[in-house]
């Protein structure tokens, strides 16, 4: 399913956020709404500054609902916000690049499974939540296009 795993180095970043637990069969939905949510609320803050993502904190299949936590970097400010803001913390992360027509689930999930495969047969560790970074516009994208990556912060 995945052409190849890299490397990347993401710095830290602020991000506005919106976090929920969600049925599987919601998530696709959710997730179009979250980041719709969270584009609009960054222009408040000087815009987005970066490519919007999704981090599962639990599993979300048939039997779990999460949570699921849409993420939209911003602009770094001073000002308080006024909603959920967090600092995402720099880190390093493997992944793999998915067309439109390999996000859907079940089959999303061997994507995950072949970065962790890629991680633990090069000796490294896991260190955060796995995730996944949409780099364009999903909805506008043809089931050939390269739309997301699924991502797992290593060390």
């Amino acid at each position: 399913m995945l052409d190849g795993v890299q490397v990347r180095t993401v710095p830290e970043q602020l991000v506005l956020t919106e976090r929920r637990h969600v049925a599987l069969e919601q998530l696709p939905a959710w997730i179009g709404a979250a980041m719709g949510r969270l584009l609009r609320s960054a222009e408040r803050y000087g815009g987005v500054n970066g490519a919007p993502f999704v981090v599962y904190h639990g599993d979300v299949d048939e039997d779990s609902d999460g949570p699921a936590e849409a993420c939209v970097p911003i602009v770094p400010v001073d000002a308080p916000s006024g909603g959920a803001m967090r600092q995402e913390p720099a880190h390093r992360e493997a992944f793999g690049t998915l067309r439109k027509a390999q996000v859907e689930f079940p089959q999303i999930l061997s994507a995950y499974e072949g970065v962790a495969a890629w991680v633990a047969s090069r000796g490294l560790t896991v260190a955060g939540l796995p995730r996944e970074i949409y780099f364009t516009d999903f909805r506008s994208a043809s089931p050939s296009d390269d739309v997301c990556d699924v991502a797992l912060p290593i060390e």
